[in-house]
């Protein structure tokens, strides 16, 4: 299945930055530290991402997958 960068996902479910940091109770400058290194996302911030934009978390890109 398709998967998404933390920003794609953000974007195509039509959600600012700035929306998406107020939704997660973050700082706009933690949540855009969080889309360019979504490793940082804690298990907790991303399931509440995936929750916001109703994209499965397994469909979004958080962390390197180690094979």
């Amino acid at each position: 299945s398709e998967t998404f960068t933390v920003k794609q996902a953000r974007l195509l479910s039509g959600i600012t930055q700035q929306r998406m940091a107020d939704l997660l109770g973050v700082h706009r400058t933690t949540y855009r530290k969080i889309e360019k290194n979504p490793d940082l996302a804690s298990v907790k911030q991303a399931r509440e991402i995936a929750k916001i934009t109703g994209i499965d978390v397994d469909q979004i890109f958080f962390a390197q997958q180690s094979t």
